[in-house]
């Protein structure tokens, strides 16, 4: 919140405090709505600025509290921000005002005796439950502060649970895309499906195919284990150099799918055995080439099976053993294993 600001506001409790707004003139009223105005958009504002829902609501929770100077102030959840989220409904503080470290028993007492002004702010988040403001104030807190500060705060818990659905809805349409939103690849249902359509041109052809699991281990560790936005951000662009080494270690016609932030599945059409052990070879060997792969903490293992043409097996099949040439690859400490199709 600017200077201005946060002088308004102080000015204005400070008048009501003192008795002086008992019989507002006309002209002070809207000077009061106005400041009311401005500090409920500064709040929103702060809401809406983070990097999250759940660190712009606590921004705002402490800016409201460092301009209004409740006694005490408590953000609480039913379920929404929660993580993980709880079995049963159940109430959890997300925070506090003050810090209670920074505050000692005796004054907690203290300020507890002559508190009895609650002001209260609860929305609903559907599908996650509910969650409130609850701010104490003494006595002699004047009512008209006290209904400004009860609207603000209605307003601003009602808008975060308004952008914590959205955020909902949007995470789950995410995860329900036949694609990873951040590197553009093939999520397993997808890279199936198109792998499938294969089958038919293979068996015609009379060709072969395999199945590649790549495992970069350590690819997303930091060296803080924070994960801050600088952190963020290479490691953002370490995956995406790995995907590149890897499209480029295969043809363009082959397919590179994606199992999670540090495991690729590749198909490589008209890969006989010997062929795709020599591709493997080659991805493990060469894995400097890519800027994470200069690291040497992080290794990459592969687990490698190939369909015979004809086979009967579905690619489910295909998958699994591939999953547990990779068990093994890693298990053994080794830079791939095969799987063979009669294993």
């Amino acid at each position: 919140m600017n200077a201005f600001m946060m002088n308004t506001m102080r000015s204005a409790l400070s008048n009501f405090v003192s008795g002086h707004s008992k019989h507002a003139s006309p002209s002070l009223s809207r000077k009061w709505k106005q400041r009311e105005v401005e500090f409920q958009a500064s709040l929103l504002e702060t809401l809406r600025a983070a990097i999250s829902v759940s660190e712009g609501l606590r921004m705002a929770f402490e800016q409201f509290c460092e301009q209004t100077k409740p006694d005490r102030g408590i953000l609480m959840s039913a379920g929404a921000l929660v993580i993980p989220p709880p079995s049963e409904p159940q109430l959890h503080i997300l925070y506090s005002w003050p810090d209670p470290d920074d505050v000692s028993h005796d004054e907690t007492s203290s300020a507890r005796s002559y508190t009895n002004l609650c002001l209260r702010a609860i929305t609903e988040v559907r599908h996650q439950g509910e969650i409130g403001i609850f701010v104490y104030y003494p006595q002699r807190f004047p009512t008209r502060a006290a209904e400004s500060c009860r609207r603000i705060l209605g307003t601003l818990i009602q808008t975060a649970g308004a952008m914590i659905e959205v955020d909902y809805r949007y995470r789950v349409l995410m995860r329900a895309l036949p694609y990873d939103p951040l590197t553009h690849l093939p999520v397993w249902s997808l890279f199936r499906e198109k792998v499938e359509q294969r089958f038919s041109r293979l068996d015609r052809e009379h060709l072969a195919a395999t199945l590649m699991l790549v495992s970069f281990s350590g690819l997303l560790n930091t060296p803080d284990e924070l994960g801050n936005a600088e952190a963020a951000i290479e490691q953002i662009a370490h995956v995406r150099d790995a995907i590149i080494f890897l499209q480029r270690a295969i043809r363009p016609t082959d397919l590179i799918g994606q199992l999670d932030r540090e495991s690729f599945v590749l198909w490589l059409d008209g890969g006989d055995r010997f062929a795709s052990v020599e591709r493997a070879d080659l991805i493990c060997k060469r894995r400097y080439m890519c800027a994470a792969g200069a690291n040497p903490l992080i290794s990459v293992k592969i687990g490698l099976v190939t369909r015979e043409p004809h086979s009967t097996d579905t690619v489910d099949v295909f998958f699994e053993r591939a999953r547990l040439a990779l068990t093994i690859a890693q298990e053994e400490n080794v830079d791939w294993y095969f799987a063979h199709e009669d294993a």
